[in-house]
């Protein structure tokens, strides 16, 4: 009987130390998933906040290439806005000096009332005119165009983009310098007609004085 209960005894404590093993792996186990667990979570973390870097960054970088390209365009504008200033300063001015030469040719055409021009002198006063009013129609068109153009800048809503804007300066600017020399060929010409009336007027009002004198003499 004593043999029996020692036996018993014996394979109780057995039975203690296999479950506290058991406990002890399972408490092993337990903390290893944790840990498995937590390392996840910390690695998904991670992975988001990089993610959320790469986003961020890509938007940087576009962004900033939004910015360059509106830069661009801006100071392109800006140079273009510039040239078309100083084209419609130019305009004027030709405008100015065109409408002078005509008042001025207008005034001094007839230095002298004692001598008629010829139909030759006619014909070319009548052709110069034409020519002048032809200058005046493309500087009104010109102006025109400007004024158009000045509108839209002062709106705000430039409906052509950079590079119509940009062939509309190229044109303007042949143009303006097309008109410019036409007009100087104009002003020689009043200058070149001028002299020659006005020596036609000499020459007739030395005529009739001689004529006068010897008029006098046979008096």
């Amino acid at each position: 009987m004593k043999l029996a209960v020692e036996q018993h005894c014996e394979e109780k404590t057995k039975v203690q130390i296999k479950m506290e093993n058991l406990l002890q792996e399972n408490d092993r186990l337990l903390t290893q998933a944790l840990s498995v667990e937590i390392v996840n979570i910390v690695v998904h973390e991670n992975i988001k906040s990089v993610c959320l870097n790469v986003t961020a960054c890509a938007h940087c970088v576009t962004t900033e290439t939004e910015l360059k390209t509106d830069f661009l365009k801006k100071e392109c504008y800006d140079t273009l806005l510039q040239k078309y200033n100083t084209l419609e300063k130019h305009c004027i001015t030709l405008e100015v000096n065109n409408q002078l030469n005509t008042e001025i040719f207008q005034r001094d055409a007839w230095p002298s009332q004692e001598s008629a021009p010829t139909f030759a002198e006619l014909f070319e006063i009548n052709n110069l005119k034409a020519q002048a009013q032809a200058k005046d129609t493309v500087i009104l068109k010109l102006k025109e165009k400007l004024n158009s153009l000045n509108g839209d800048v002062k709106d705000g809503n430039v409906k052509r983009d950079v590079e119509e804007i940009e062939t509309l300066n190229i044109k303007l600017d042949h143009k303006v310098t097309k008109l410019a020399a036409e007009n100087d060929h104009l002003k020689q010409t009043y200058n070149q007609f001028y002299d020659s009336i006005k020596s036609s007027c000499v020459r007739s009002k030395e005529q009739c004085d001689d004529l006068i004198n010897k008029v006098n003499l046979k008096s």
